[in-house]
């Protein structure tokens, strides 16, 4: 009896031992293919995201074709990514099929499921196309930006929370196999992609504000103001001005909410702007208009230019203006004025009022850094004469 329980010990150790090799050797294999088809999830979003660059600029690739708007685009993106994402779950629950020995014992499940599959597979792809789409390169068309925003918002409020809720779905395992704190966690990845849909947001403001800026200062600083002659209409750079903003609302319009615009009297506002003291025929310097300056400056100096952006259109719009709107400030601050160097500047002044208020928050800070740059104008003008609002008014009329 003795000698027969010796054997039989030896016997399952060996089995023991052989079982832990075999465990070792599927372990091996199933982390290399988890390593496999990360490699795939990754290489594909960035052929992906190539391929939506490339449909925002020219050609549009097969999956694009017959697509327009950005939101089609974005949609097309999310689905691509969340369709191969699914393919690849399918293929990895093989390991787990009833039929495979060693999919049952929970010595393999509970680790597979949660380690291998869940925080070794799709958490960390997650993670990974939300960090690309913050390091983009320069030379990326801004309609990308208002893309990769869209793809991370969505990631935000439903599809991090579906996927990892589609993973436990596929790969159940016994709670007690979960370790006491996964990371990252479905809310530390949302707040990751919260994040970074405000990173995407500033830099896009940033780089349509620029070009908008670009615009307006190439505009005032080509024009020789001093000899400027009577004003007929807008100069034509106000109107490709307008044109750029009413184009950004169409873009962002299609993938972001309106947003909340500030209540203000919008009536007594626009009048305050065409009627108020400084559009007299006639302008004198008198210790009121002075200290009305004064104190418009000290506001508009207070104007955060580069502020928090929310994610909405009317808050994209209204910090690309307000860079625009800073730029032309600062470059009339730059030039001399003839008295029809500064009747023009009211002009288009006016202009931009009439049609930029519909893309701002709160009308009341357009209106006064639009009066602040009517003010600057008047400080550098040799003669400021203004013009009468009813001319102004009819001099920006539509064709």
């Amino acid at each position: 009896e003795a000698m027969q329980s010796t054997v039989s010990s030896g016997i399952n150790a060996e089995y023991g031992s052989l079982e832990r090799i075999a465990c070792e050797i599927v372990t091996d294999t199933i982390r290399s293919r988890i390593q496999f088809y990360s490699e795939t999830l990754n290489a594909h979003f960035t052929e992906t995201l190539g391929d939506v660059k490339q449909a925002l600029l020219v050609s549009k690739p097969a999956q694009f074709e017959g697509q327009e708007s950005l939101a089609e685009i974005t949609s097309t993106l999310k689905a691509s990514l969340v369709g191969k994402l699914k393919l690849v779950l399918v293929n990895v629950k093989e390991f787990v099929n009833p039929d495979v020995t060693f999919s049952t014992k929970s010595y393999f499940r509970g680790p597979f499921c949660v380690h291998d599959v869940r925080q070794s597979l799709v958490m960390p792809y997650l993670e990974s196309v939300i960090n690309t789409t913050t390091s983009l390169p320069d030379n990326v068309p801004p309609t990308l930006l208002l893309v990769t925003a869209r793809l991370c918002l969505d990631f935000e409020t439903t599809t991090i929370s579906f996927l990892a809720q589609l993973v436990s779905d596929m790969f159940p395992t016994d709670k007690s196999a979960l370790p006491e704190q996964l990371s990252p966690t479905v809310q530390e990845l949302n707040t990751l992609a919260h994040n970074t849909v405000s990173k995407i947001l500033t830099r896009y403001v940033h780089v349509k504000g620029v070009s908008v800026s670009q615009m307006i200062h190439t505009s005032v600083k080509t024009r020789d103001w001093l000899s400027a002659v009577e004003p007929r209409n807008v100069r034509a750079a106000m109107k490709r001005v307008v044109e750029e903003l009413t184009e950004l609302d169409t873009q962002i319009g299609g993938l972001f909410e309106e947003g909340v615009v500030k209540a203000t009297n919008s009536d007594s506002s626009r009048r305050a702007l065409s009627h108020g003291g400084r559009a007299s025929s006639k302008y004198k310097y008198t210790p009121s208009d002075t200290e009305s300056s004064l104190l418009n400056k000290l506001f508009s100096d207070q104007v955060e230019i580069f502020g928090e952006i929310q994610f909405t259109k009317l808050s994209i719009l209204t910090g690309v203006i307000k860079i625009g709107l800073k730029a032309f400030l600062e470059s009339v601050r730059l030039r001399t004025f003839g008295k029809f160097g500064l009747q023009q500047i009211q002009v288009d002044v006016y202009y931009l009022r009439e049609y930029l208020w519909r893309f701002v928050e709160e009308e009341r800070l357009l209106n006064f850094l639009l009066e602040e740059v009517v003010s600057s104008a008047i400080d550098r003008c040799v003669d400021p004469v203004t013009m009468d609002p009813s001319v102004i008014m009819l001099l920006t009329e539509p064709s």
